[in-house]
């Protein structure tokens, strides 16, 4: 018998499995027995999912294919249902966007990139802090997926700490790599392609609504908040974090960048194939091709022998746990809308005292969405289940009330980007805390002023500019 005892430091683990288990339990036989079995197993399936991506007690990518693998043995959703995430743009969009930074980092383009930005604004610490700052607001318009550009920008920005000398907690240290990831969630903000969250805002808008959104339109929404955040953020972050000095020494990036010399001819094979991606980005409503399409070819250009930049095998040495994630969350979200739980959950919120009233206004409407994402954010950490979970009931809603249903999705969908409190927040922050620069209290400082900035910024931007659009 003693073969079958739980190892102490696995007994957390079960135990934590054992609650989601109890979770399912109460959910799928305590609603209604009047309610279908594949709403209730849905319901009590996707409760305990959430549970288990909070307190993450087995990789989060597990998790999502324990969902995608229960959800057909429980007959909550028919296998087709169950495996429809991975057939979905916005899977193939994170995939090819993966393999296009590597294939961006066999060249130098990407660290030729990073170092011309830290130094563009001079030696200042306020001037190597905006250089930080703009440098993924630039790469979004290239590189699709916040991770992805943070994974591709923090290798440079930590050999430039190390070079000039910085002590780990220091607060000019803090400042730029907390900076990179501040202002990685921001570049996902402007442009459809720069985050999957957006991808799965218009997605979910085309799916429910028959809604089609493309590049131009996307960017016409949202591009006062994404600027207006990243002055914002350079502000705050300095009278947070004042830095020890005033000068950094970038003697040494200058004497890399002159030793990269002039562009290589892979390089400009690769500025040619990101070029031709963006073209086929932004001419979307000609073509009508979807957004993962244009980065698949452009992993196909980058990968073919002899014309391309990088071997197959370099390419796929991505990170196939966020891939298997994004598309079982898509799933999740699917299975939320055809099994009815979306639509009960939304006649739930909408009995609850004021509800009704406080979304009769729109102004009022955007105020209580963002501030709400921004608390469902703080327990639903993954920025894609928060869109994927909380978008279809709140569409419900608009629906039932009357509202507009892009005004609710673009705030829900700028608000979830938008997550500074907690680490696990945003992929950004997950991948620069690793670096111990900077502790979850450090974050906490600084997040609790840009939450509130976000959340006046979302508001303006729907006082002042949407109304000039016609979003009302």
């Amino acid at each position: 018998m003693s073969g079958l005892t739980t190892p102490p430091q696995y007994r957390k683990v079960y135990i934590q499995l054992s609650f989601a288990a109890v979770i399912f339990i109460v959910i799928a036989f305590g609603l209604s027995s009047n309610l279908s079995w594949s709403l209730r197993a849905t319901a009590g399936m996707t409760a305990a999912a959430i549970w288990l991506w909070v307190l993450e007690p087995i990789p989060m990518p597990l998790t999502a294919v324990m969902y995608v693998t229960g959800l057909p043995i429980l007959g909550a959703a028919s296998l087709e249902t169950a495996l429809g995430g991975f057939a979905s743009g916005s899977t193939f969009l994170i995939m090819a966007g993966f393999m296009m930074a590597q294939g961006v980092n066999s060249t130098s383009l990407g660290k030729r990139f990073a170092n011309l930005a830290i130094i563009r604004f001079g030696g200042s610490v306020g001037g190597v802090l905006a250089g930080v700052l703009l440098a993924p607001q630039l790469l979004s318009i290239f590189i699709p997926a916040t991770g992805v550009r943070t994974t591709m920008l923090l290798p440079a920005l930590l050999a430039v700490v190390n070079s000039m000398g910085l002590r780990k907690n220091s607060n000019t240290a803090k400042l730029l790599v907390l900076g990179l990831s501040f202002g990685t969630s921001i570049s996902g903000v402007g442009l459809l392609p720069a985050a999957i969250a957006n991808v799965l805002t218009v997605d979910l808008m085309k799916s429910s609504l028959g809604m089609q959104i493309y590049y131009f339109e996307w960017f016409k929404l949202t591009w006062p908040a994404w600027l207006l955040m990243i002055p914002i953020t350079w502000f705050i972050m300095l009278k947070i974090f004042p830095p020890e000095v005033k000068l950094l020494e970038i003697a040494e990036i200058e004497r890399e960048l002159k030793e990269l010399g002039s562009l290589s001819k892979e390089e400009l094979k690769c500025i040619g194939i990101l070029s031709l991606t963006v073209l086929l980005w932004m001419t979307e409503s000609i073509h009508h091709l979807p957004t993962a399409v244009p980065a698949l070819l452009g992993v196909v250009l980058m990968g073919l022998p002899g014309t391309g930049i990088v071997g197959w095998d370099k390419l796929k040495e991505i990170d196939w746990g966020t891939v298997l994630l994004m598309g079982a969350t898509l799933s999740l979200a699917s299975a939320i809308n055809k099994s009815g739980a979306a639509e009960l959950l939304a006649r739930k919120l909408l009995d609850l005292p004021g509800v009704e009233a406080g979304l009769s206004l729109p102004l009022l409407t955007v105020a209580i969405l963002a501030l709400l994402t921004h608390v469902y954010h703080l327990g639903v950490t993954n920025v894609s289940t928060v869109v994927l979970t909380l978008t279809p009931v709140i569409l419900q809603i608009t629906l039932k009330l009357g509202i507009n249903p892009l005004l609710a999705a673009v705030t829900i969908n700028i608000s979830a980007m938008l997550g500074f409190l907690l680490v696990v927040e945003t992929l950004p922050g997950v991948i620069t805390y690793a670096t111990g620069v900077y502790s979850p209290q450090d974050l906490m400082k600084v997040g609790i002023w840009l939450t509130l900035a976000a959340i006046l910024v979302v508001i303006l931007t729907a006082v002042l500019w949407w109304p000039i659009i016609g979003l009302t």
